[in-house]
């Protein structure tokens, strides 16, 4: 095989040969661009439109990596002390605007006793919500009991701090 292309390229005329072998040239720089660079430009281009999502994606983990990494430590730091969650919840009933509706708040060793009269209820559930993932409690009773009022409720839970440990 080599021997009849040896054979056609002396049959050849200088200028075919001059021609073909620019041809050849021209379809050897083609195939470079075509399976060495521009493959590594498209990477590049798409990369750079990728890159501040990704880095944003990362700063946003860390942040989150950081504040797990704070509520782990104040895990095993221990629980709040019964009059600090008093304090807490008393401060969020105030927040939602419910402390009209408060009629008693008690403490009994670990135990909070939460009594609410006439308290609208989509606005309590609201605020049942938000206290148990701010203060970490967990509800041990609940009583719930409609009034008179369109919307309204007359609502009595029992609140207890949950135990950090195994």
């Amino acid at each position: 095989m080599i021997e009849s292309l040896l054979r056609w390229w002396g049959s050849l005329t200088p200028r075919d040969r001059r021609v073909l072998g620019i041809g050849v040239g021209v379809v050897a720089v083609a195939l470079l661009y075509l399976l060495a660079f521009e493959p590594a430009h498209q990477g590049r281009v798409r990369l750079e439109k990728e890159l501040p999502a990704l880095r944003g994606q990362l700063a946003q983990m860390d942040a989150l990596a950081a504040e797990v990494r704070r509520f782990a430590g104040q895990a095993t730091q221990g629980a709040d002390s019964p009059q600090q969650l008093r304090s807490q919840l008393e401060a969020s009933i105030a927040a939602a605007g419910l402390k009209g509706s408060l009629s008693q708040l008690t403490l009994s060793g670990d135990l909070i006793d939460l009594r609410f009269k006439a308290v609208p209820f989509a606005a309590w559930l609201a605020w049942f919500d938000g206290a148990l993932r701010e203060t970490r409690l967990r509800a041990v009773d609940i009583a719930i009991e409609r009034d008179a009022g369109p919307g309204t409720v007359s609502a009595r839970l029992t609140l207890e701090a949950q135990k950090s440990g195994p």
